[in-house]
């Protein structure tokens, strides 16, 4: 039974470490390539819901809208987590809240700069 408990334990801190090592690189760690995609979701779901994006998408054709959208939300997803910390990646790697709350806060925070730079 201890070396079962030690087992588990010498697991999680590899795992604690794992993360740690790999949310100190600001380049790119592991998790934000993890969460990368989600981001990209979510900015995704941002912008329908958006009241502004819906009123230029009327003024936009099917082609240029899905282009527009790609543009922004792959510049979302390349921005949005470079300045969230090491501690909050690691949290959004064991927290399925604090994911989904890191998401929607780094969305937010690059999503109004991305299309502006898309629709100049």
């Amino acid at each position: 039974m201890l070396k079962k408990s030690l087992c588990w334990i010498s697991v999680i801190a590899l795992l604690v470490g794992s993360v740690s090592v790999f949310a100190t690189d600001k380049n790119s760690t592991l998790t934000q390539k993890m969460l990368k995609p989600v981001v990209e979701q979510g900015c995704k779901s941002e912008l329908n819901d958006s009241k502004i994006w819906q009123s230029a998408a009327l003024f936009m054709s099917s082609e240029r809208q899905s282009s527009v959208q790609k543009q922004i939300c792959g510049c979302v997803s390349d921005n949005a987590l470079k300045d969230v910390s090491a501690k909050d990646l690691a949290m959004a790697s064991f927290s399925e809240e604090a994911k989904h709350s890191l998401i929607k806060q780094a969305v937010l925070n690059s999503v109004k700069g991305c299309a502006q730079e898309a629709l100049k």
